[in-house]
């Protein structure tokens, strides 16, 4: 599994603010037309990376010359845009792209699972009108209540959504055969049942004398 090609520009955008933590005024950045987009990498998400195998060590992400790839993992990039129309509640998009090492449950080996998803969230004026919002509203594809009374921390934000991406019970499409370590007996080719062979030997004509 691999990155979209199409979106590499889009990526090298992202890691010119690589490092970042922006606080957004959501509002303001609406109102601006404007967007918020930086990359990160992933062991420096904690609240993730606590229940997830060692994820690579990115050293230069940045897109200089003899930066690692743009598309290594253990990167995740990230963009938030809104827009604002009239009768309706501001609303706000956020592009997050990643590859992430898990444990495939299945053979217990590392396994790659690529993140390409946009979530939509809709504004409130506070967090009480937001989780009112949630309580009102049984549609479970409706977007998300986003509070907006504060900045918002973007990276919070980023990280809440790779838990939810990120399979609860990762397994490999197809798992790769074991590799037999020395010492272990190798098996035969598959061997005619016993009970065959003296079935075969009682049917045979019996010895003339």
């Amino acid at each position: 599994m691999s990155l979209p090609e199409s979106d590499r520009s889009w990526r090298e955008q992202c890691q010119s603010n690589v490092g970042n933590r922006p606080m957004v005024d959501v509002t303001d950045m609406i109102r601006r037309g404007e967007s918020v987009c930086g990359a990160v990498s992933l062991a420096s998400l904690q609240r993730l990376a606590q229940d997830l195998p060692d994820q690579p060590t990115v050293v230069d992400f940045t897109g200089r010359a003899g930066a690692q790839d743009l598309d290594q993992a253990g990167v995740v990039w990230y963009e938030l845009s809104g827009s604002s129309q009239t009768g309706r509640r501001d609303r706000v998009w956020l592009k997050i792209q990643a590859i992430v090492t898990l444990t495939c449950q299945r053979c217990m080996k590392p396994m790659q699972f690529v993140v390409d998803e946009t979530a939509a969230f809709v504004c409130y004026a506070n967090e009480t009108e937001a989780l009112a919002a949630v309580q009102d509203d049984d549609d479970p594809l409706a977007p998300e209540p986003l509070a907006v009374d504060e900045p918002l921390d973007l990276i919070d934000l980023v990280q809440d959504q790779l838990i939810l991406a990120v399979p609860y019970v990762p397994k490999h499409e197809v798992c790769e055969p074991a590799v037999q370590s020395a010492g272990e007996p190798i098996e035969d080719e598959p061997r005619e049942s016993p009970f065959k062979v003296l079935e075969g030997l009682k049917t045979k004509p019996g010895k003339q004398d």
